[in-house]
């Protein structure tokens, strides 16, 4: 097979090679959406072809492309490849002028993106989702992309006034993608967690390029809460995670939580007293043993976009995980130099990669030379010219040395460009100019600097006169830094304030000497491990105050009501996610993720916290109950007891509707009435054994589940397992997605308690959601006599007569209002209910 020569021939070779082995794992509601490598190629021409017929974009037309990843968009990303358009990622987070100036600089046709899409009044907006829909056949095209054909334009560098595109060629992103592919181990198809977004080269090239092209799955996290993300690695047993170090730093705050939440301190301190001395390929396995909490760790990280901590990468690799660690720049597509799965070389950023030349120039600046450099910049000649050189090939402006086995370290940059942790790149004169503006500022400058917690951060270190009093100095200095912030990106937002007295040292042309100013500061800044501070697990007497303060390096002091959550204490998107986790696991609240993003003062805050939902005792979903064994053993012991029970409590016995069952596509979900004990006994003996075999039954956790052997006993004969009845049901639901997508089908009772007189109570609200975002068939089922045998508090049962009564699936569009969904299921149960004729239904027969 010949190897591919541009993008969309990446993917029609892997769907060759891999046609229905699964490519790709999205989320629509509560279920995963898995696209196999022949659906993605065939959703990526559909969406080329209408691109091409119906909006009639020609090779070389721009196209920005945005939303969070997802399989449409990576459909999306193909589509234009095939037809020859040049993509333009954006960030879903970047300021509206931003995205107005790229949109202008490249005369950009049109926004491609999933979910809400700004309103650019000058472009059309087309929805992936609607685009990727089947509708009549288009004419096929014929259009093959040259090597060296625009791929994309990736604006991430660049002042904000004059933004710089990148321009990369179908070659420039195939030379690293094959690089990095080499890194990656080949024995068995491997899993990988994506949790960057799709405009971040590095996750496109690292996280979905590259295992695509080795037939690998990736997944889409959907939610990036680090205990959301932890229990995704856990369940899908991931093998690798791109990263930025952020992130990484952030996974690990989650594991030394939960650790320490389940009284694990005393061995976590051991480990680190005897981790060096266990071969790394024991590390791992040992770890997990020994810590529940870390079952979900990756196999491998890769790191880029930012500098990786020393002391965060020595964690991970001392718990078995490693850490590949590379280097690049979006100028390079992005690879430049990276560590080997096998061969890490600690604090480096491993060797240049295949095809790659890398030299230090006469002032060690490193200097590269390959097929993955980009031709220059968009439009922007003198850009271009600074930079590229026939001779050295492309300048970095990052200083570097060599080791003595020829792996790469980077010494810093000969630049002012400031890279945050989170791989966005920020330039300092953009915040100058805006802090310049302010009234009673003078000389200033932005740099990066590590506050009292060892975090890296945006400072602004102000001058004023030395005659100046304190008080005044700090007044004027916040109120410029927040009026500066108001009108900054997020990224670029000031997190930190220093102060200078008196002129800031400058060169003979009067320009400021950055280096002598941040050295003051850095050599008075305190060193400290990032990884060390952990806060204690949460027994409900921190405040949110405290919490805040804690998250965002601030003191508490300086929190009230009216302080901005952007502005005041600087919470970008990230910080947003750790917030989340930490007010679930420390103040016990549940806090809706869209609204949290909303937010902008402390008192707004409290208010949500103050409608939000108490967060329930995590509930543990052991695997056991669905294994053959255990599925076997169930089959037995109800072939035996069902007739029997029902015998005993039951006059007779009768089941109708049978044929509904007939009519549908499992996995379905059943809900039914419930008045009594009985009423499950009852329908598990109407349902078929093939239908049976495959049931889940959500069962009450705060009641069948608080006794172990009872739980116990629940699971192996009925399959039940627990669901909760109050506060968050969020892992509840999520598990029955699980189920679901592993093609279970489940019993809900969606009164979420026994009638005290058999008739219909009101449904709780959780129903609703389900039936919207399980997407499968609902099927009502009503059960007559259980009351009259054991009714709720009762201790003795009577004889009775029992039907069971199935009705058609409920149509329910996934679109549909909860509580309209809500509704209509009470409606419909109710009507089946009341129109259950006894001498209509017929006896039922041994099940089969």
């Amino acid at each position: 097979m010949t190897h591919p020569t541009n993008l969309f021939d990446l993917l029609q070779h892997a769907a060759a090679a891999y046609p229905e082995r699964i490519a790709l794992v999205g989320r629509v509601g509560l279920r995963d959406d898995c696209w196999s490598y022949r659906r993605l190629l065939a959703v990526a021409e559909r969406i080329a072809g209408r691109l091409v017929h119906e909006y009639g974009f020609a090779p070389g037309t721009c196209l920005l492309l945005r939303g969070q990843p997802n399989p449409q968009l990576v459909a999306a990303y193909f589509a234009c490849f095939k037809a020859g358009l040049i993509a333009v990622p954006l960030d879903p987070h970047l300021p509206f002028e931003f995205i107005t100036r790229v949109a202008e600089s490249t005369q950009a046709r049109a926004v491609l993106g999933n979910g809400e899409i700004p309103n650019y009044s000058a472009l059309p907006q087309l929805a992936v989702a609607d685009l990727a829909a089947v509708t009549a056949e288009q004419p096929g095209f014929e259009y093959r992309p040259q090597p060296d054909d625009i791929a994309e334009i990736v604006f991430t560098s660049g002042t904000t006034s004059n933004p710089k595109g990148v321009v990369l060629s179908h070659r420039n992103i195939l030379s690293s993608v094959n690089a990095i592919r080499d890194i990656y181990p080949t024995q068995r198809p491997l899993r990988f967690l994506s949790l960057l977004p799709l405009s971040h080269l590095f996750e496109q090239t690292a996280g979905l390029f590259a295992p695509l092209l080795l037939g690998a799955t990736v997944y889409y996290a959907g939610n990036f809460q680090s205990e959301v993300v932890m229990r995704k690695l856990e369940a899908k047993r991931i093998d690798g995670v791109i990263a930025v170090p952020q992130m990484l730093e952030l996974l690990w705050h989650a594991l030394e939580k939960q650790i320490a939440a389940t009284g694990g301190q005393q061995r976590w301190r051991l480990w680190w007293r005897i981790a060096e001395r266990v071969p790394f390929a024991w590390r791992r396995t040992l770890a997990q043993r020994l810590f529940p909490a870390l079952a979900g760790t990756p196999v491998f990280f890769v790191s880029g976009g930012a500098p990786l901590p020393a002391s965060l990468e020595r964690h991970w690799e001392l718990l078995g995980v490693r850490v590949i660690q590379g280097y690049g720049t979006t100028e390079c597509a992005p690879v430049i130099s990276v560590n080997r799965y096998d061969q890490r070389m600690p604090g480096s950023v491993g060797w240049p990669v295949a095809g790659v030349t890398v030299t230090l120039s006469e002032q060690d600046e490193i200097l590269v030379r390959g097929a993955n450099v980009s031709r220059g910049y968009w439009q922007n000649p003198e850009a271009t010219r600074q930079v590229f050189s026939d001779t050295e090939g492309y300048r970095t402006g990052d200083l570097g040395a060599f080791g003595a086995r020829g792996e790469l370290y980077i010494k810093g940059r000969s630049k002012d460009m400031i890279v945050l942790a989170n791989g966005l790149n920020v330039f300092p004169e953009d915040i100058e100019l805006e802090l310049a503006k302010q009234p009673g500022i003078g000389a200033c400058m932005v740099t990066d600097l590590l506050d009292r917690h060892g975090r890296q951060g945006i400072a602004a270190i102000l001058s004023f006169p030395e005659t100046m009093a304190d008080q005044e100095r700090q007044r004027r200095g916040q109120d410029a830094v927040r009026n500066a912030n108001a009108a900054l990106a997020p990224h670029q937002r000031i997190s930190d304030i220093r102060y200078w007295s008196g002129d800031f040292p400058r060169t003979p042309l009067m320009k400021i000497q950055r280096w002598k100013v941040k050295a003051r500061f850095i050599d008075t800044e305190p060193s400290q491990d990032v990884a060390a501070e952990t806060l204690a697990a949460g027994n409900g007497s921190i405040t949110l105050e405290q919490l805040l303060a804690n998250v965002c390096r601030v003191d508490v002091q300086s929190i009230d009501d009216r302080t901005d959550l952007v502005l005041d204490l600087g919470c970008d998107s990230l910080t947003r996610v750790e917030l989340a986790g930490l007010i679930e696991a420390q103040l016990g609240i549940i806090c809706d993720d869209a609204e949290l993003i909303a937010i902008r003062e402390v008192g707004e805050l409290k208010a949500l916290l103050g409608r939000s939902e108490r967060a329930a005792k995590k509930v543990r979903f052991p695997s056991w109950p669905l294994a053959a064994p255990a599925v076997a053993i169930r089959g037995g012991i109800q072939r035996i007891l069902l007739p029997l029970l029902q015998g005993l409590v039951g006059s007779s016995f009768r089941v109708k509707g049978l044929e509904h069952l007939q009519q549908v596509q499992f996995p379905v979900m059943f809900i039914a009435n419930h008045a009594s004990h009985v009423d499950t006994l009852s329908l598990l003996r109407a349902l078929p054994w093939p239908v049976r075999r495959r049931l889940c039954i959500a069962a009450a956790a705060d009641y069948f589940f608080r006794n172990r052997p009872v739980a116990c006993l629940l699971q192996l004969a009925i399959n039940a397992f627990a669901f909760s009845r109050e506060g968050s049901i969020r892992g509840s639901l999520d598990y029955c997605g699980e189920l679901a997508d592993n093609g279970w089908s489940l019993l809900i009772y969606p009164e979420g308690t026994r009638s005290p007189d058999g008739k219909l109570l009101p449904f709780k609200p959780g129903i609703g959601y389900l039936a919207t975002e399980l997407g499968v068939p609902v099927m009502p089922v009503a059960v007559s006599g259980g009351h009259r045998i054991l009714p709720k508090g009762a201790h003795w049962p009577r004889r009775s007569p029992v039907s069971v009564c199935f009705g058609p699936a409920i149509p329910i569009e996934p679109n549909m209002d909860k509580q309209q969904a809500t509704d209509l299921l009470h409606q419909r149960l109710a009507a089946l209910i009341a129109a259950q004729q006894p001498d209509s239904a017929q006896p039922l027969e041994t099940p089969a």
